[in-house]
Order: C-alpha cells, then structure tokens, then sequence
C-alpha cells in the first residue's frame, strides 16, 4: 500500500539526515509532506525528543523509500 499526504508513519531503520550529520533513530515517528512516484519516495517531517530545547523537539524533514518505514498506528 502506498503513502499518502498527512500518513503518519514510523521509521524501520535509522537514517542519515541529508542536510546535517543527525542520524534519524529506528521507530521515529513521522507525517508524509510530499510524495514521489519514479522512483516512489516520500518526504517526511520527523520530531526527535531533544529536552536541551525549547519545545522538547528537534525537527527535520527527511527523504524515505517504502522499505525504510510502516504505518505508524494511530489508536494508540
């Protein structure tokens, strides 16, 4: 099944952030932004837990192919 916009998903693997050194953590939760077809893609917005900031989180928006991630399940 693929994602669509506003899919809330959560992140099988770790993954290298493309714009800094920050490796995005196995089981980040994260809502799709933008999505890709050729080859299929999806455009993330991802909040990390940073408690040395104000708001708690530390955001980024990351870059995930279908085998990167699962639907996150949101009646927890």
């Amino acid at each position: 099944m693929k994602a669509k916009l506003y899919d809330q998903i959560k992140t099988l693997v770790k993954i290298q952030d493309d714009f800094s050194s920050q490796l995005i953590p196995q089981n980040a939760l994260g809502t799709v932004v933008e999505c890709y077809e050729n080859p299929e893609g999806y455009a993330v917005d991802v909040a990390i837990p940073n408690f040395n900031l104000v708001g708690d989180f530390e955001y980024f928006n990351i870059i995930v192919s279908p085998e990167q991630f699962i639907f996150a399940d949101t009646t927890e």
